[in-house]
């Protein structure tokens, strides 16, 4: 077990103390103190070496298999580290290149305290593409978290802090560690361990960092948790999940409110997840003649179909045919219509049921109450 404290005293002269990084050089700050930063395995230092700015890794209890992931950027028995000089031992790290920029945390951070929506609608749609990445991927990171994510200064996002990857090699295996807490589902165990331990971090960080995007009040009340507005540790009752679930709702934002609906289950819905992350920002073909029917999915869920293919997959809690080009669905406690691209064309007010359209009008059901409106949505 190595301590910060000897890394300080170590690189602070780190002439000799190299085996075959002779010529590495810490970088230091303008009052001459060595530039780092501390996670809770391991401490990166800047670096230059041989005329390039490096990420130098030095670990505090190095866990197995970095040789595996880290290939040529791993060294072993590299640093002569000292205890009480001029006794020591020589650890091993990892160097790799320097990515200039932020971590996502604090560019969220940043932007949600001063409610820019529209930075935080960027950083969305990057951390979208990015998923979509990784979704696909044979491997995955296995602590995904905003601060595991570089931004640069164009906007491009880079993973960082790879300890606890998964690579197909390793299937089988167990996990060396289960990621941060905040952003795992905490079912998660050791033996959960493959390509989809990121499905459920990928699904949490979208749903939060979006609904930000759409209302970033939201990280006036739930900013000061240890992850991203969401409680994964009471997941189940958290109000943030709550309140999100209930803006994906009203907007009729379909694929966003089951994404969201995935953290709820008992088990990472990885499969599910990865489906819906896919759906992100591609509407569905409609196809000029055809009248998609309603049909009911094994996941308990409603759709459109044709005989020949799914138009709209299964993702309505209840709803009817289309009449005059649009559907009446039910989100949540939420009636909307959506045309045959699944685009919502009308938010209904607050209703216990519809009926469709019939010569320009629907009929909506309260509690106490029976009335009509037009496709403009206004009372008639």
């Amino acid at each position: 077990m190595f301590t910060l404290s000897q890394y300080l005293f170590s690189l602070n002269d780190p002439y000799g103390l190299f085996r075959s990084l002779a010529g590495l050089t810490p970088e230091r700050d303008t009052e001459g103190r060595l530039c780092y930063s501390v996670g809770n395995a391991a401490v990166s230092f800047r670096v230059q070496y041989r005329g390039t700015r490096w990420a130098l890794r030095c670990y505090f209890q190095p866990p197995k298999r970095l040789e595996r992931i880290y290939g040529e950027h791993y060294y072993p028995r590299e640093l002569f580290l000292y205890d009480t000089p001029p006794h020591g031992q020589w650890v091993s790290v990892v160097l790799t290149p320097w990515v200039e920029g932020e971590p996502l945390a604090d560019a969220i951070h940043k932007a949600a305290t001063a409610h820019d929506k529209v930075r935080l609608a960027t950083l969305s749609a990057r951390f979208d593409a990015l998923a979509s990445e990784l979704l696909d991927a044979p491997w995955a990171h296995g602590d995904l978290k905003p601060e595991n994510i570089i931004i640069d200064p164009d906007d491009g996002l880079h993973l960082i802090d790879r300890d606890a990857m998964f690579l197909p090699e390793m299937l089988g295996e167990c996990s060396p560690e289960l990621g941060t807490a905040a952003f795992q589902h905490p079912a998660r165990t050791a033996s959960d361990f493959d390509a989809t331990i990121d499905d459920f971090s990928v699904a949490l960080i979208s749903t939060a960092l979006h609904a930000l995007s759409l209302d970033p009040t939201l990280y006036d009340r739930y900013g000061n948790r240890d992850g991203l507005l969401i409680d994964t540790q009471n997941i189940t009752t958290d109000p943030a999940l709550q309140e999100i679930l209930q803006l994906y709702e009203r907007q009729g934002d379909a694929i966003r409110y089951r994404i969201a609906r995935t953290l709820l289950r008992r088990r990472p819905a990885t499969l599910l997840c990865r489906e819906l992350m896919h759906l992100l920002g591609k509407p569905f073909a409609a196809v000029e003649g055809e009248v998609p029917e309603l049909y009911f999915s094994n996941e308990g869920l409603w759709g459109f179909r044709t005989p020949e293919r799914i138009v709209i997959p299964p993702l309505y809690d209840n709803g009817y045919d289309f009449t005059e080009g649009l559907a009446a669905v039910r989100l949540g406690r939420s009636w909307h219509f959506i045309d045959r691209t699944g685009a919502v064309v009308l938010s209904c007010p607050p209703c216990e049921d519809v009926k469709p359209f019939r010569n320009g009008r629907a009929t909506l059901y309260t509690a106490t109450d029976r009335y009509e409106i037009d496709i403009e949505g206004r009372r008639v």
